[in-house]
């Protein structure tokens, strides 16, 4: 072979090589960092106040309102963790409510919250998604007792 024949492989080789390192390293960006919301428009800032809340106490149970999480499968099958006043977080996350030890779950996986009397999970932008009875959820979605919802390879119940 020519020494030109052999020069365009070199380069083509190392434009491949290259190719396959950048692609790589956005693989690696997508599960550290998650996903882009796409279609999802940001709201003016509400305006801040800085009184203090009236009260600061659980929301009372209501019939029909989950009242804790437990892990039902998974390395933390068995694990209880009660719903208070504030959000749980479920990820990796060494920060997160509950941590969990599974490689197909994101650092900030999902959120649990309140709101209006009901319990509502989200999908922070994970890159395996949260599924609430096996389907993929793209929105907050309200949760009752008895309902599954599965992060990663962990699967929890919500339970009154």
């Amino acid at each position: 072979m020519s020494d030109l024949v052999l020069t365009i492989l070199h380069i083509a080789f190392l434009v491949l090589l290259w190719v396959f390192v950048l692609a790589v390293m956005a693989t690696l960006r997508r599960d550290i960092y998650g996903i882009k919301a796409r279609g999802r428009q940001t709201a003016a800032a509400a305006p801040v106040s800085y009184a203090r809340p009236r009260k600061s106490a659980a929301p009372k149970p209501q019939r029909g309102v989950p009242t804790k999480i437990v892990v039902s499968a998974g390395p933390l099958a068995g694990t209880t963790v009660p719903l208070g006043a504030s959000s749980i977080i479920v990820g990796r996350s060494p920060d997160s409510a509950l941590v969990l030890d599974d490689s197909y779950s994101s650092a900030r996986h999902a959120r649990f919250f309140h709101s209006e009397g009901q319990w509502y999970v989200e999908d922070l932008q994970s890159t395996n998604g949260t599924f609430v009875h096996g389907q993929r959820i793209d929105q907050p979605t309200p949760v009752k007792p008895g309902d599954s919802v599965t992060v990663g390879q962990t699967s929890m119940t919500m339970q009154r």
